[in-house]
């Protein structure tokens, strides 16, 4: 429900914003939602970033969760010491590379980790069969003996046939790490996973790294089958994953819905990055929110999606403020015209 009557995100809801034409407090009662999602839509310098970061964090709040985020560009440590107090930890991928195993893990983890690794640089490169099954041995052999290198270092071999631009990818995975830290971290603790360098490099690589290491989070946070929400995790710039692997997304938005504990918060510049399964993707979120921008074409585009009429496009196209924006929250079908409140 639509709630006026508190001031701050509590039991009662996530606070979105100001009405902009009734001055009211708009809050968005998650709890409720049979989806947990939430997806902003925004042009540069609309305020879809802040937007994002702000309601994620409370809808964190509000359910004693931790926060995940994939940076792209570098804002995160400082808005999530903003947002939420704390300083999170921050891993840069080029420094710390992603483990595929630790000396510590079960075989059986190790394989599910090492076949995802492969599905993964596969979605993206498209690896002939028999290298696909090379890279598998080479890295069971690897893991088994708790051997730790880069796969770059153990795999440039069996690659030689691939473009240079996979080897970016390989340089930022490892074996044989003494723990499994990192994947504690990520469940237990506020986490910026720093992929500002690495973007530079390669988007696509970057989007290996954004898909391998959100699987595993997924896997290991989606056997708690609980209503509640214990983990959100902040996707900003989604098309650098949507235009490589946007069948992955919409099954992981699917399957991981309410009685997952996992809320996904996505933010992106366009509708059409989402194509061809922009439907599929807004029906599975709970709150859709559009930030301001003065093209019509921009509102036409999002017009279905957001309820809009001809006289909503209207006013739509009035409100061109930084943080002002149109949102749906389930399960109200009527759209909201809201200035996006920074401050809880």
């Amino acid at each position: 429900m639509l709630l006026s009557n508190t001031t701050k995100s509590d039991d009662s809801g996530v606070y979105i914003g100001i009405d902009v034409l009734f001055g009211r407090k708009i809050y968005w009662d998650a709890k409720q939602s049979p989806r947990h999602h939430i997806l902003i839509v925004g042009p540069t310098g609309s305020g879809k970033t802040i937007a994002l970061t702000a309601i994620a964090t409370r809808l964190a709040k509000l359910n004693n969760a931790t926060l995940a985020v994939f940076d792209v560009k570098g804002e995160y440590p400082s808005l999530m010491k903003f947002f939420t107090n704390k300083n999170a930890f921050v891993w840069d991928v080029t420094q710390m590379p992603i483990p595929i195993c630790s000396c510590d893990e079960h075989q059986e983890d190790v394989i599910y980790n090492i076949r995802l690794f492969i599905n993964t640089l596969n979605l993206l490169y498209k690896l002939p069969t028999y290298m696909r099954d090379q890279v598998h041995e080479q890295l069971v052999r690897l893991c088994r003996y708790c051997h730790e290198s880069t796969l770059d270092n153990t795999l440039r071999g069996y690659l030689v046939e691939e473009p240079e631009a996979i080897h970016t990818a390989l340089n930022i995975f490892s074996t044989g790490s003494e723990s499994s830290v990192v994947t504690h971290l990520l469940r237990q603790k506020n986490t910026v996973i720093d992929l500002g360098r690495l973007f530079l490099l390669d988007p696509k690589a970057t989007a290996v790294a954004t898909l391998y290491i959100l699987k595993r989070m997924l896997k290991t946070l989606g056997g708690l089958n609980t209503g509640s929400i214990a983990k959100v995790v902040l996707l900003d710039e989604l098309w650098y994953v949507a235009q490589s692997a946007i069948e992955d997304l919409v099954n992981m938005l699917i399957r991981y819905g309410r009685g997952y504990g996992i809320s996904l918060a996505m933010a992106t510049q366009s509708i059409d990055d989402l194509n061809p399964y922009t439907d599929t993707i807004v029906e599975s979120c709970g709150a859709v929110i559009a930030l301001s921008s003065p093209s019509r074409s921009y509102w036409l585009r999002l017009a279905k999606h957001l309820n809009l009429g001809k006289r909503g496009i209207e006013n739509a196209v009035k409100f061109v403020e930084q943080g002002i924006a149109v949102a749906k929250l389930y399960p109200h079908e009527k759209p909201l015209y809201v200035y996006i409140d920074p401050l809880d």
